[in-house]
């Protein structure tokens, strides 16, 4: 369908104008000319004669053919006032029809940009999120980490725990028996009578010493454990 520019427009409105002025130029010249054979006709009515007869059908014949003419050219005149007002109305239609498409045009242009942001919105959102995620897994991977020193850690400390108090109850086993030795052996010097034996000291003192040892590392021993468990 071809579509007129408003020059186009504004060049067939002037056309049509133009076409209904000259109508109308011409409707009232032939007016003018049928007016003065209509004096005229008057001027001879009273006159006799073959000539002024002859005239006057002359001029009756003249006037009905502008008649005529001016009947059809009040037709034209008619038929191009309807083009123009048709014309008037496409043009309005046509004016309408414009505006709305700019309308649409802009709310196009409106609904893109506000498309534009709310993608831009969406897209620093998710950045953002994804961020935060990496983040997360990031300190997920180093709790799980420190999970699993502590673990490892808690679980030496529980061996060497385990291995302090078996050789703590060794010790304390071997505490027993130094303290029954050393009960048996003075209730065996006292009963023969030898206590100061050379012997019987120097086998006196190892006991003692060995004792002495015992009880030191047991102590020892027990420190650690308690460090251990703070």
């Amino acid at each position: 369908m071809k579509r007129f520019s408003k020059m186009d427009t504004s060049i067939l409105r002037q056309h049509y104008e133009k076409k209904l002025l000259e109508l109308e130029q011409e409707k009232k010249s032939l007016q003018k000319e049928i007016e003065e054979l209509r004096f005229n006709l008057a001027s001879i009515s009273s006159t006799s004669g073959e000539s002024a007869q002859k005239l006057k059908e002359e001029y009756l014949h003249k006037l009905t053919m502008l008649e005529s003419q001016v009947s059809e050219l009040k037709k034209k005149q008619e038929a191009q006032s309807q083009l123009l007002r048709q014309k008037q109305k496409s043009d309005d239609a046509a004016k309408r029809l414009q505006e709305e498409i700019q309308r649409i045009k802009s709310q196009k242009v409106q609904l893109q940009q506000k498309i534009k942001q709310e993608s831009e919105q969406f897209r620093s959102w998710k950045t953002s999120r994804e961020k935060e995620v990496l983040q997360l897994k990031k300190e997920g991977r180093r709790n799980e980490y420190e999970m699993h020193k502590l673990l490892a850690l808690n679980h030496r400390q529980k061996m060497v725990l385990q291995r302090k108090t078996e050789e703590a109850a060794m010790a304390m086993k071997r505490l027993k028996e130094l303290l029954e030795a050393k009960k048996s052996l003075s209730r065996e010097v006292s009963g023969s009578g030898h206590v100061n034996g050379p012997g019987n000291q120097a086998l006196m003192q190892a006991i003692e010493d060995e004792l002495e040892v015992t009880v030191r590392v047991h102590e020892v021993r027990s420190e650690y454990e308690r460090q251990m468990q703070e």
